[in-house]
């Protein structure tokens, strides 16, 4: 039916979509610059000298000699790999638009517009001119293959134009994507793979691929892209290239941890788009946040971790105990425990209180609610997590989703106090006699002072008292506390003493190192699980408090003493919901049997 008079249409345009046609307004700008990029590449390339000179200065600059500049430029490489590229692609783009439609036209165009020149000019890469002895190669050298153009450089600028117009950004945020373009392309001077017309080349071809694959997807729109059918092929392709990435023979071992970095973020992202696959488009836009967190996450890795996990990190690992693996999980599901009981007793004596008739959570069920909150946490963006708390309470319990908000906001405020405390404890100068005294003062004073302010801004401030009835009420005891900071106490006992063994330091530096990882994992904006800032947190904690292992060691302890917290975290709920299918399984098959005379 046409709109009546008293029924008038508003056009509403989506925020932040590129242009109508799909194409940016400052394609113009960016033709030109393609069409300088390709002709400054092609002339350099015709003039060898001033070609081999520039190499040699920019491949010298650049440092790869030092283990962390190895790694960095490694990883950049690494991004620029076509494989990464459609990882970060599929990972950005959550509303089924523009830039996924450009990527179908985008890849057969930069497999064109790369092989091609390749196989007709058969330029000679640097290290095979000019010797591996007069340049400074990271990773393996590259010697029988052709050189111009950049692939990578190409694959970058081709992805920089290509999002940058189909996620609509505006004013200065449009040159983010070219800036880590630009880093690409130079990582493939400093590893010794290109020449400098080789990358000129590369980036004007990957601006003009990047402008005919948008006109192109504007032209001929993949609407099988916004069906559930679409996006959950599109769930398993991220899969896919999440194992390809992981396991692809890049030549720069320095650069693993970036591969291990996108192909986790691809695993989470494929999970994300199979999940919302019916939704409509955006719903997991949160994925999104992922993204330069996982990239820099991987890079800082790969600087700290250098050579990777280095000779004497593996010899550490061996020489580690058998009977110290299974001793440090059996730990962490002690302090599992810990958590589990301290919300069986706060919902236990809210439930008498307010329903003295309905079912609360057991200490099972307490298990099983925070094994499933805790693998939320590691998987969901920005702490989004948090949210599956009150989820899980209304849902299976009937608890008011406000009540469980102001439950889970106490046992943030009590986790963080705890391990400031802690942190204090393990981090402030000083001696270890010093730092416990002042420690212990300083719960001694507030825990006199708190009440007295409490009270005092009650007076002023009457809605405090209503504030502080609700939200501390029956969860302040001392119980509560004491299995707080028992938890605490407990897992960092066994992520610390597992970071000594593997680094070899002493058990108060690995207490120390750990701490300063915890402390790390509570940042809000990070990759996904905490990778990268738990293991620099570590490795600057190491620093602070005058480790004498190499850094590459301990980063790589840290790694490891990492791995072993995520694995058990997201294995236990596994592991815990089988032995209940078990256990209820036998209860069902014993119920009947019992029951015949």
């Amino acid at each position: 039916m046409p709109p009546t008079m008293s029924e008038p249409t508003v056009a509403r345009p989506a925020p932040h979509l590129p242009a109508d046609d799909g194409v940016p307004r400052w394609q113009g700008l960016a033709w030109v610059l393609a069409l300088l990029l390709l002709g400054a590449g092609s002339w350099l390339h015709l003039q060898p000298a001033l070609n081999q000179s520039l190499f040699l200065n920019l491949n010298h600059l650049a440092g790869g000699v030092h283990p962390a500049a190895a790694g960095l430029w490694g990883g950049l490489s690494v991004a620029g790999l076509g494989v990464s590229a459609v990882l970060v692609v599929l990972a950005l783009d959550r509303t089924r638009r523009l830039a996924l439609n450009a990527l179908l036209w985008g890849v057969p165009l930069g497999l064109l517009f790369s092989r091609l020149p390749k196989a007709l000019i058969d330029s000679p890469r640097p290290a095979r001119s000019l010797g591996v002895q007069a340049i400074e190669v990271i990773g393996t050298p590259l010697l029988n293959h052709a050189s111009m153009p950049s692939g990578h450089a190409l694959t970058a600028g081709a992805v920089a134009t290509v999002l940058a117009a189909a996620l609509g950004l505006r004013g200065w945020r449009v040159l983010l994507p070219f800036v880590l373009a630009v880093a690409v392309a130079l990582s493939r001077i400093a590893v010794g793979a290109h020449w400098p017309a080789d990358v000129l080349a590369g980036a004007g071809l990957g601006l003009g691929v990047g402008l005919l694959s948008l006109r192109l997807a504007a032209r001929w729109p993949a609407a099988w892209l916004g069906t559930a059918n679409g996006q959950r092929g599109l769930a398993v392709l991220e899969w896919g290239l999440a194992v390809a990435v992981a396991v692809l023979p890049t030549g720069l071992p320095v650069a693993a941890p970036l591969q291990w970095t996108l192909a986790f973020l691809g695993v989470c992202s494929g999970l994300s788009r199979w999940r919302h696959a019916g939704a409509p488009a955006g719903t997991d836009q949160a994925v999104a946040r992922l993204v330069l967190p996982s990239l820099a996450a991987g890079l800082l890795l790969a600087m700290l971790l250098r050579e990777g996990m280095g000779a004497q990190l593996l010899t550490a690992l061996a020489q580690v105990p058998l009977w110290a693996w299974p001793l440090a999980v059996a730990g962490l599901w002690g302090s599992y425990g810990l958590r589990a009981e301290r919300l069986r007793r706060e919902w236990g004596t809210w439930g008498r209180t307010h329903r003295p008739e309905a079912r609360m959570p057991s200490l099972s069920d307490s298990v099983d609610l925070f094994l499933t909150h805790n693998a939320a946490l590691l998987l969901l963006p920005m702490r989004a997590g948090e949210a599956g708390y009150p989820w899980l309470l209304h849902r299976r319990f009937g608890i008011p989703v406000a009540e469980s908000v102001r439950s889970l906001v106490w046992l943030r405020l009590q986790d963080a106090l705890v391990l400031a405390l802690l942190g204090l404890l393990g981090l402030a100068p000083g001696p270890a006699w010093l730092r416990l005294a002042g420690v212990a003062a300083l719960v001694l004073l507030l825990w006199g002072l708190l009440p007295r302010l409490s009270r005092q801004l009650g007076q002023w401030w009457p809605r405090w008292q209503a504030l502080q009835g609700t939200l501390v009420a029956h969860r302040g005891d001392l119980t509560g506390w004491g299995l707080c900071v028992g938890n605490w106490l407990l897992k960092l006992a066994v992520l610390g003493g597992v970071l000594a063994l593997l680094a070899g330091l002493p058990v108060w530096q690995g207490w120390s190192g750990a701490v300063a990882g915890e402390l790390a994992a509570a940042l809000p904006i990070q990759a996904p699980a905490g990778l990268g800032s738990y293991e620099a947190a570590i490795w600057a904690a190491g620093q602070w408090v005058g480790a004498t292992v190499p850094p590459a060691v301990l980063a790589g302890a840290a790694l490891a003493v990492h791995t072993l917290s995520l694995v058990t975290a997201l294995l236990t709920p596994l592991i815990y919901r089988a032995l209940l299918w078990v256990q209820s399984r036998r209860s069902s098959a014993a119920g009947p049997s019992s029951a015949r005379p």
